[in-house]
């Protein structure tokens, strides 16, 4: 065997071996964050519903990454993103506008900057952009951008507006990862939404659609609940239960669980 031969095959070892590793320490890395003593004992107990190692590996996400989180609300994965991204990356909150006219919108945004400001040691390199207009940050400069549960909010008024937001944000090839609430039909009804029409959706603005995974489904959700799915956790409202079976009613929605989702990919092409 020649020595130009056996080199090729060290420097071939070498680098698969660093690949490896790089992919330990990226999943340790990760999981650090998700264990972190940051994390409430209220927001770490819904991990078993929520997946967050799963689907975040299931989008791609790297920690060198520039990442956008579409309406973080009470923060539950950004205080897993946020912390995974400080110090290689860049995460980006698409929140509230603190020049809306909506006094609760103005409040939001305030309570967001805080809860940010608090924890310099996880939080010192996240940034905030109002989510309006026709890009969210600035124009193809996004690695990943990510939606947890939104999608419902916008059926039949604003879909179309954020998904070509989300896609102007995104660098060509740049990935959209989308969580949401999954009906059994093609109708969108109490916080579900249809699976396929979301897809559809996507590809109309121009996405590539890459593929789903199940890590988050829940066959236990029969999905006739009288007040959406807002009657199970975390939510757990009361809203249409009987007065009399109040009770009963919330411990068989403990017992479902979180909602059935779908959790699905997609990529802006590559120009």
């Amino acid at each position: 065997m020649s020595r130009s031969i056996k080199y090729s095959n060290i420097k071939f070892f070498i680098t698969f071996s660093l690949i490896l590793l790089g992919q330990l320490l990226f999943s340790q890395t990760l999981k650090d964050v998700i264990d972190g003593d940051h994390r409430s004992e209220k927001n770490s107990a819904r991990d078993k519903y929520r997946h967050p190692i799963e689907t975040l590996e299931f989008f791609g996400i790297k920690s060198t990454m520039t990442v956008v989180e579409i309406s973080p609300g009470g923060g539950w994965y950004q205080e897993i993103l946020a912390p995974f991204l400080n110090k290689n990356g860049q995460y980006i909150s698409a929140t509230y506008n603190p020049k809306s006219e909506v006094k609760r919108e103005r409040d939001r945004y305030k309570s967001e900057k805080k809860r940010l400001a608090a924890r310099k040691d996880l939080y010192s390199n996240a940034k905030m952009v109002a989510m309006i207009g026709s890009v969210y940050g600035e124009e193809n400069s996004a690695d990943m951008v990510l939606s947890f549960r939104n999608y419902h909010n916008w059926i039949g008024s604003s879909e179309f507006e954020k998904l070509r937001a989300m896609y102007n944000t995104l660098k060509p090839g740049g990935i959209l990862g989308i969580t949401d609430h999954r009906s059994n039909s093609t109708i969108d009804k109490k916080g579900y939404t249809c699976e396929p029409c979301m897809i559809k959706d996507a590809e109309v603005v121009g996405f590539i659609y890459l593929g789903a995974s199940q890590i988050n489904a829940n066959p236990k959700d029969t999905k006739d609940h009288p007040g959406g799915v807002w009657n199970l956790p975390p939510t757990l409202s009361k809203n249409q239960l009987s007065n009399k079976n109040i009770d009963e009613a919330q411990k068989r929605y403990k017992s479902i669980g979180e909602s059935d989702r779908y959790t699905l990919k997609f990529m802006k092409p590559n120009k």
